[in-house]
């Protein structure tokens, strides 16, 4: 698989005029070696051609997540990013070729789905991008607007509010001269292979994982500030003793100060996870349970347990990163297929025993498959977004 990488890089260069004369004349003897090879340089004169490719890479801000993580690791992580980055410029090499490739030979059609390609590891039938930055926001007055990672003009609401765009996040901004109070709602919601970061007018910032949504007030009047969450998110809210805010989700509720928390929803059970400050589940009947930094409250049929949290797990989806640490299999399939939007299918048992790996969000689905195989022992095949998942008895 390395060789399709180097290649990859040296593509790269060679389209930014990058590369050393060694890198150029290695570059020729791999177009020498193969006709294909020479076909596929032949069709990237085609400024189409090229631009579509161009656009495969772009969905994939590899350096961009990257600085975003280092800026918030710490140093017993150091080792550990070393080896997430080697994946991560794996992945922003074989972006390009993989790009050109599915440009190039998959076939076209207008209902064809832009983030299944052609697969340059030939181990599979084809290989699927990751999800990124989209969106749909809901204003007020029932609009839906699609959000992607292009910067485009703010949005206005009804009172006034504008909501400026930025690459895939929203930021709203209070008009100076609205005293209007009314409830006023939108709702950003993410589907699977999608996720955005918001900053609401208080200045509390969210993000959404896939398959997750959340209802909000335009703007925050003086009492307290109420949001409902589905599916997962990160907050880190504006401290005010006056004004609590409050995160609804399964009919239970999250009392907040001013904390950095996680709330993960997806299935009947609802965990939070502490980071810094300090957060109150409340249930029906004014059952309550206080949680300190660095403990995760799990809250299924009413019931609750409290235990110590295991952080860098608990955010990593936030940092770009799959982290696996004694996982069980069919949880972890469930958060690629939610990530890569996939329908997956089982022949034969689940792998008994509990899964460890990480590896970059970013990556390819083969990549992330490859590397499930290497911990498992399972088999995976892909068609389109269908992935079969087959174990020996």
């Amino acid at each position: 698989m390395e060789d399709s990488f180097k290649y990859a890089d040296l593509i790269v260069k060679y389209l930014r005029e990058q590369a050393t004369p060694a890198e150029q004349q290695e570059l020729q003897t791999w177009l020498e070696a193969d006709v294909r090879h020479q076909e596929l340089m032949a069709s990237m004169k085609d400024p189409g051609t090229l631009r579509a490719a161009m656009a495969f890479q772009d969905q994939l801000d590899v350096e961009g997540d990257w600085q975003a993580i280092l800026a918030r690791t710490t140093p017993l992580t150091v080792h550990r990013n070393r080896v997430w980055r080697k994946v991560a410029a794996w992945t922003a090499a074989a972006a390009l070729l993989g790009g050109i490739i599915a440009v190039y030979t998959w076939p076209r059609s207008p209902a064809s789905d832009p983030r299944v390609i052609a697969d340059n590891t030939h181990t599979f039938k084809n290989d699927v991008l990751p999800g990124g930055n989209n969106a749909t926001l809901q204003l007020g007055n029932g609009k839906k607007v699609t959000l992607g990672n292009r910067v485009t003009d703010s949005l206005k609401e009804a009172d006034g509010t504008t909501i400026g765009q930025q690459t895939g996040e929203l930021v709203y901004h209070k008009a100076a001269s609205s005293d209007n109070e009314s409830a006023l709602f939108n709702t950003l919601s993410t589907a699977r292979a999608g996720q955005y970061q918001l900053t609401l007018e208080d200045g509390t910032k969210v993000w959404l994982n896939a398959a997750s949504s959340l209802k909000f007030p335009v703007h925050f009047g003086s009492g307290e500030r109420r949001v409902e969450l589905t599916g997962e998110g990160y907050f880190e809210v504006n401290a005010s003793s006056a004004r609590p805010f409050k995160v609804m989700v399964q009919g239970m509720e999250v009392l907040v100060l001013g904390t950095h928390f996680n709330i993960g929803a997806y299935g009947d059970a609802v965990k939070t996870t502490l980071v810094s400050g300090a957060v109150k589940i409340q249930l029906p009947g004014k059952r309550s349970w206080q949680l300190q930094p660095g403990q995760q409250a799990q809250v299924q049929q009413q019931q609750v347990s409290i235990t110590t949290a295991d952080m860098e797990k608990a955010i990593a989806w936030k940092e770009g990163i799959f982290f696996f640490k004694d996982d069980d299999f069919k949880e972890i399939m469930e958060q690629v297929a939610r990530w890569y939007d996939l329908e997956v299918q089982y022949n034969g048992p689940m792998p008994a025993k509990r899964i460890s790996g990480n590896i970059n969000r970013q990556a390819r689905l083969s990549q992330v498959l490859e590397m499930l195989n290497f911990v498992s022992g399972a088999n995976f095949s892909i068609n389109g977004k269908k992935v079969t998942v087959s174990t020996k008895k």
